[in-house]
């Protein structure tokens, strides 16, 4: 599962043809209604089967073929025959992809079929979460293997050698504007052009919002401009999200921002006062909001690549806050951080910190430099106030690890956060 056009269907697809003597596609958002008739009747999975293999021209094979249902959203009993199937026939390998899984299925209840209910296989399926390229993979992508290698074998403990960090420099920036959606990337290293990427990026921000239309029912004009509300809020660099800008309040924008949440096309940070386990937000109403992808975020709000490179004093929050957006889709992917996420402020609100991570029992600051990085007066108030084990800055400095103190590590690391804090001993 995962975010539309990030890869998962290539990505299946690429497995099969390196692990299976055989595969075979049922793509369910054509409109095969052959196919999606096969799955009316779950009775007799044989037949089942013997349908599915006269459609696809192969025979299907125990171990050997790999069956995949892709856009398993479109087809609801599909969903149903995965428990069955499971349970009669283990033998038969199935991978499926899909994305809005339980959006889908909620639009169809409230829209076509009032009452009905899928017998999701719960127990029966096995979820992997897929994400948007990390830096670690754009890397690999436009440097090709020597260079990702070199990257990618530096120990959590060493620095990164001075030949490597303008290279690293300047495919950073390239990653805020191109991003991690695949199509972005390959068309940036096909192309250079950064006019062809945006292109690219319009399209799947276009394709995002016909889902919209397709399951928010009556909500989308608020949904959508929500969307492109939090695009803007981030690169004006707010200290939370404001209703008010976005054209609602707190009341009337709460189930069009949880759609959003959903629907893997927000992300979201809680405010914290405090450092409790688990993380107490604030009141429950303030946070602030990204985009998934770092591309898609510059493209929607209009980002020049010349905001970035700049010294200029008066765009530095906006660089900030693309920076935060950065380091937020990176640990996302390194942990595995499908949920909410949370930031600090004391009391009086004129300190912060732009991330509490949890491992374990620990609560770890963590604070984000796209510039110089300075005093640190903020992180400085949290750490006399509440003595964490470890801090990390997260800046454009070369890696200096500290146990039991402040630890730099590269913007560009982060991708390999959970390396580092293994290191740690987090």
């Amino acid at each position: 599962e995962g975010a539309k056009g990030v890869g998962k269907t290539t990505l299946v697809m690429e497995f099969a043809r390196n692990e299976y003597g055989s595969h075979v596609l049922i793509d369910f958002s054509e409109k095969n209604k052959y196919i999606k008739a096969l799955f009316d009747d779950l009775s007799d999975l044989d037949r089942l089967f013997r349908g599915l293999q006269l459609n696809a021209g192969v025979e299907f094979k125990e171990r050997d073929t790999l069956i995949i249902f892709d856009e398993i959203q479109h087809c609801y009993p599909a969903l149903t025959s995965l428990k069955y199937l499971g349970e009669e026939l283990p033998d038969h390998h199935i991978v499926c992809a899909g994305s809005l899984l339980g959006l889908a299925l909620a639009e169809r209840e409230r829209k076509d079929n009032p009452g009905w209910r899928t017998s999701f296989p719960a127990g029966k399926v096995n979820f992997i979460r897929m994400w948007p390229m990390d830096f670690g993979e754009y890397v690999l992508a436009v440097k090709g293997e020597d260079f990702f290698e070199t990257l990618n074998g530096i120990a959590t403990d060493e620095t990164i050698p001075e030949w490597m960090m303008s290279d690293l420099d300047t495919l950073y920036i390239d990653y805020l504007m191109v991003g991690g959606m695949p199509e972005a990337v390959q068309t940036w290293i096909d192309t250079k052009d950064m006019d062809e990427v945006r292109k690219v990026q319009r399209d799947i921000v276009r394709s995002f919002k016909e889902d919209m239309g397709k399951y928010s029912g009556e909500n989308y004009q608020r949904i959508s401009a929500l969307w492109d509300s939090a695009a803007y809020q981030v690169t004006e660099a707010w200290n939370r999200f404001n209703m008010k800008k976005a054209g609602g309040t707190t009341k009337t924008l709460a189930d069009p921002i949880q759609w959003l949440l959903d629907a893997d096309f927000l992300r979201r940070t809680w405010e914290v006062n405090d450092d409790s386990v688990p993380p107490n937000p604030r009141g429950g109403i303030f946070y602030k909001l990204y985009l998934p992808d770092t591309g898609l975020l510059t493209c929607m709000a209009g980002i020049d690549r010349r905001i970035l490179v700049s010294k200029d004093e008066n765009t530095s929050k906006i660089r900030g806050a693309i920076a935060e957006n950065y380091v937020l889709t990176q640990i996302s992917s390194s942990l595995d951080l499908e949920g909410d996420t949370y930031f600090w402020t004391n009391p009086k609100g004129d300190a912060e910190v732009d991330f509490q991570l949890m491992r374990g029992m620990e609560i770890i600051p963590v604070e984000v430099k796209s510039g110089e990085v300075g005093r640190l007066k903020s992180l400085g108030t949290y750490c006399e106030r509440y003595s964490p084990k470890e801090v990390l800055v997260l800046s454009t400095r070369n890696t200096r690890i500290n146990k039991g103190g402040y630890s730099f590590i590269p913007l560009y690391m982060t991708w390999k956060l959970g390396m580092y804090l293994e290191h740690l001993g987090l």
